[in-house]
C-alpha cells in the first residue's frame, strides 16, 4: 500500500487482525463470547496464544488521534517525505491464511466480535460530528491485501515533519507503519499489552 489511510483511535486503540486465523481460532477454542476484549482480559493466557498465533496485534494504551497508517514490506519506506519514524515500538508476529489479507481496526472492534463481521468487506466506516455542522465518514476498519504466509511485523511511530499547531492539529500529526517481513516461522514475540506504544513528542 503506497498511500496511508488514516483511521482514529476511538476508546482503546488500535489492532491488526488476521480475520481468517482469528475466526478459525476463536472457533477451534469454541470461544463463545462476543465481547472478545472482556474474554482476552480474563482469559489472558487464551489471548496471548491468538498473538503468538499472529492472528491479532492489539496497540493499546495511545491517545485518541487520527493516525495516518502506512504498511509496506521491509525497507520498503512507503510512507512520503512529510513523516519522520520517530520510534520503533515492536516486532510481532502476523499469520496471514486463505483470504490474502490482514485489517487494521479500532481496538474497540474487538468488543463487538461476530465471526463474519469482516468477511467479504473491504472497510468498515460510520459518520461522526466534527464542529457544530461538518459530518464526515470515517474508517472503523481498513483490510489491506497481503499474500497467504507468515510474517514478522515492525511498528514504528511517526510524526510530521511541519506538526500542525493546535489542540485539533496536534491530533492528525502522527501516524504509524507497519513493515512486514516474510518469515518461515512465527518468532517468540512481545505481549504487546505490556508493550508502550506511546511515542508523542
Amino acid at each position: 500500500m503506497d498511500k496511508g489511510f488514516e483511521i482514529t483511535a476511538w476508546i482503546y486503540g488500535l489492532v491488526i487482525i488476521s480475520n481468517s486465523v482469528f475466526t478459525k481460532l476463536r472457533t477451534d477454542k469454541k470461544i463463545r463470547a462476543k465481547k472478545m476484549l472482556s474474554y482476552f482480559a480474563k482469559h489472558n493466557d487464551v489471548g496471548m496464544e491468538f498473538v503468538k498465533e499472529g492472528a491479532v496485534v492489539p496497540i493499546g494504551q495511545i491517545n485518541g488521534y487520527a493516525y495516518t497508517v502506512f504498511v509496506g514490506d521491509k525497507d520498503a519506506h512507503p510512507y512520503d517525505k512529510e513523516w519522520n519514524v520517530v520510534k520503533s515500538l515492536g516486532k510481532f508476529n502476523l499469520s496471514i491464511g486463505d483470504d490474502d489479507s490482514f485489517w487494521v481496526a479500532q481496538l474497540n472492534e474487538l468488543e463487538l466480535w461476530e465471526n463474519g463481521k469482516l468477511s467479504g468487506k473491504d472497510c468498515l466506516t460510520e459518520q461522526v460530528h466534527y464542529g457544530m455542522d461538518e459530518l464526515r465518514e470515517v474508517f472503523r476498519a481498513v483490510r489491506i491485501e497481503k499474500e497467504r504466509g507468515l510474517y514478522s511485523v515492525s511498528i514504528y511511530g511517526l510524526k510530521k515533519k511541519s506538526p500542525v499547531e493546535g489542540e485539533l492539529g496536534e491530533q492528525s500529526n502522527y501516524g504509524f507503519l507497519f513493515e512486514l517481513e516474510k518469515v518461515e516461522a512465527l518468532a517468540e514475540t512481545a505481549d504487546p499489552t505490556t508493550t508502550d506504544f506511546a511515542f508523542y513528542k
